[in-house]
């Protein structure tokens, strides 16, 4: 009904598929679990939270945070809660399987990037 309306365009006809964004997502959040197994999550959370407060630090407004003690209490949440919400939206938008098995192989695939790159992290999160 809505390709015979022209004032339709095509973006708003386009179907919810995978693309690069949502495969580097996905990676990124095997990775992640990947740590998290082989490392354990307090090991990963620590080290993330020590990433983030340095991250905040170089935009400038660490001086503000740190006044406040926001940048020690919150600095792993501003890590964590962006990249949950980024991967529940990808799985709520798995709609057959085909998109699952985008999913998953690349979960997978981060996991085993985690796994290789045990010896080289054991350096920084330990």
């Amino acid at each position: 009904m809505d390709q015979m309306n022209p004032m339709v365009s095509g973006f708003d006809q386009a179907q919810p598929g995978t693309n690069l964004l949502s495969i580097l997502i996905n990676l990124a959040f095997g990775f992640v679990i990947g740590l998290m197994i082989f490392f354990g999550p307090k090991d990963v959370l620590e080290y993330g939270s020590k990433l983030a407060g340095e991250l905040i630090k170089l935009t400038g407004y660490g001086q503000q945070m740190a006044s406040f003690g926001f940048a020690t209490a919150a600095a792993p949440y501003i890590v964590i809660a962006p990249i949950a919400g980024i991967v529940l939206k990808e799985i709520s938008s798995v709609r057959s399987l085909k998109g699952f098995a985008y999913f998953a192989i690349a979960v997978l695939v981060g996991v085993a990037v985690a796994y290789f790159s045990q010896g080289y992290f054991a350096t920084l999160i330990s």
